[in-house]
């Protein structure tokens, strides 16, 4: 989203691509192990792992986390093709040291204590105590994946917050951001009509308005 205005909450931008028709949030099936606080706009950096040791099992990914990765979200598609986890607390180091502000990983995680102290944000579909055990590789770096229903490409916007996790197409994300944006307004007008002691029907107003608005772009 351009300009300096804050994201809209992650559960309006997933009811917006529910208005139409489209997938995008990622939450389920990932579930929080670490959620982060304050609300973060990043860009994806996609992985994806493959079953079978591999001629280079996951140094691959050790190579991703030596790059620039400012402002990145490491997205790891086909984890869970390792009986344990592929990511914990020293990649989350690693990735926090060149920048990246959150990790999605399909499959599991460990080490969650110390990747909470350490601040990163992480949501993954299980917690591990054992590591993959040269069980995976890395496939592929930089190419499209998905993650349930939600197809990612490198370089797509990720929407993180307290709520969930969201994907979007760049080329059309800052519109979706912005009538998501809308939508999470609508949410406080209604939240403010209730606590000044309007009864559900009528404050609700704000919020069907703009649904029928923003189901008819």
């Amino acid at each position: 989203m351009t300009g300096t205005s804050s994201p809209p909450a992650t559960a309006a931008l997933a009811d917006l691509l529910q208005l139409r028709g489209r997938a995008g949030w990622l939450t389920p099936p990932l579930r929080p192990f670490h959620r982060g606080g304050a609300a973060v706009l990043g860009v994806a950096r996609t992985v994806r792992i493959a079953a079978g040791a591999g001629a280079h099992g996951l140094k691959p990914l050790h190579a991703l986390l030596a790059e620039d990765l400012t402002g990145r979200v490491v997205v790891i598609a086909g984890a869970d093709a390792a009986p344990g986890a592929v990511w914990g607390e020293i990649l989350s180091a690693a990735a926090l040291g060149r920048g990246a502000v959150g990790a999605l990983v399909e499959g599991s995680v460990r080490d969650v204590p110390a990747v909470a102290r350490l601040g990163l944000r992480l949501w993954a579909l299980a917690e591990a105590t054992a590591g993959p055990g040269g069980a995976v590789h890395v496939a592929e770096i930089g190419g499209p994946i998905e993650i349930g229903d939600t197809a990612i490409a490198d370089g797509d916007p990720i929407l993180l917050d307290d709520g969930g996790a969201v994907a979007l197409p760049a080329a059309d994300a800052d519109t979706l951001l912005a009538d998501a944006l809308t939508y999470h307004r609508a949410e406080e007008e209604v939240l403010a009509a209730l606590t000044a002691g309007l009864r559900l029907p009528r404050a609700y107003t704000p919020k069907a308005e703009a649904i029928t608005r923003l189901r008819s772009r």
